[in-house]
């Protein structure tokens, strides 16, 4: 009987990562580099080894199974670790090359991602970097599949075989349009929620977590709770006065600081801080070309942070 250890090679390995990813038997041959009858004979191979079926068929395209995508995590996680290897063999000679395959939340995803880019780009010019920016669980998700290598999220707790290393402090603040509520001292009354439409984030967001724990905790549930789905939404529907949001002080700061919304605390209440974590794989160590990028990362987002705490400080003295 042949093992699946004597018939893993690369192909075969991202075969099965890219079906996982497209969708599609085809498309996944595509960008391995090799023809269909090739891609479905490879996993003939694979599944007489694993002794059941490990892609499914229909007429939309293809998608693994359960076995397919347990094969799936491994093969991505092999894939990353031969990355890094080939990645310290060339800072070994001295090279600046490799590409990061970067998952973000949509706080520092959208905020606090472009302006580290460009910084790294401008000191790592060989390095491609890989994006894909989601709700902090789908980013964690995406990651245990091997879909991405590193990963910022704002939770603060994850899966066993994920590692968590934060690296900048956020806040979650109220927002509501200019004079919507009574906030005369930047805080709210915990209490007024009850009477107010709370405009929130998706499931998997994890500021929306830490809102919703926080409600929890004090016994508050908002008259009315509008999902709206992404963070650009809700600062639209509080603009437009159709109630009250929480978000990541990173993501309401230019909007604070024009003027058009304002920012609050809940009284009594201690600020309701969070960490951005860098997350990866716990049996993965960060390859030559992420590691400075973290590096990157944390120096290029000392001055943002400075610059949203401003901007917060002046919306609640107003």
């Amino acid at each position: 009987m042949t093992l699946l250890s004597g018939l893993w090679d690369t192909t075969r390995m991202r075969l099965l990562v890219e079906i996982e990813r497209r969708g599609s038997l085809s498309a996944a041959a595509q960008a391995v580099g090799i023809g269909q009858p090739s891609a479905s004979q490879h996993l003939r191979t694979l599944e007489t080894a694993a002794g059941q079926r490990l892609v499914e068929r229909n007429g939309r395209g293809s998608r693994l199974t359960e076995a397919g995508r347990v094969l799936a995590t491994h093969a991505a996680q092999a894939l990353a670790t031969l990355a890094a290897g080939e990645q310290e063999l060339g800072a070994l000679a001295g090279l600046q090359t490799g590409t990061i395959r970067l998952g973000a939340s949509t706080a520092p995803g959208s905020y606090l991602l472009p302006d580290t880019l460009g910084c790294f780009r401008r000191d790592y010019p060989g390095v491609d970097v890989d994006i894909e920016i989601a709700a902090s669980g789908e980013i964690l998700r995406r990651l245990l599949a091997g879909r991405i290598e590193l990963a910022i999220v704002g939770v603060d707790k994850a899966d066993e075989r994920i590692a968590l290393e934060p690296f900048l402090a956020d806040e979650i603040v109220g927002v509501a349009k200019a004079g919507f509520v009574d906030t005369p001292d930047g805080t709210l009354e915990p209490q007024a929620l009850a009477e107010m439409t709370l405009l929130c984030r998706e499931a998997d967001s994890s500021s929306r977590a830490y809102v919703e724990r926080e409600l929890l905790e004090i016994g508050v549930e908002p008259a009315r709770v509008w999902e709206l789905g992404g963070t650009e939404a809700v600062k639209r529907a509080v603009r437009e006065g159709l109630g009250v949001g929480f978000l990541s002080r990173y993501a309401v700061a230019e909007e604070t600081e024009r003027g058009e919304l304002e920012v609050f605390r809940l009284r009594g209440r201690p600020p309701l801080t969070r960490d951005f974590q860098i997350a990866r794989l716990a049996s993965r160590p960060l390859s030559p070309a992420e590691s400075a990028f973290v590096a990157t990362l944390t120096r290029c987002c000392a001055k943002q942070s400075a610059y949203a705490e401003a901007c917060v400080a002046r919306s609640a003295a107003r």
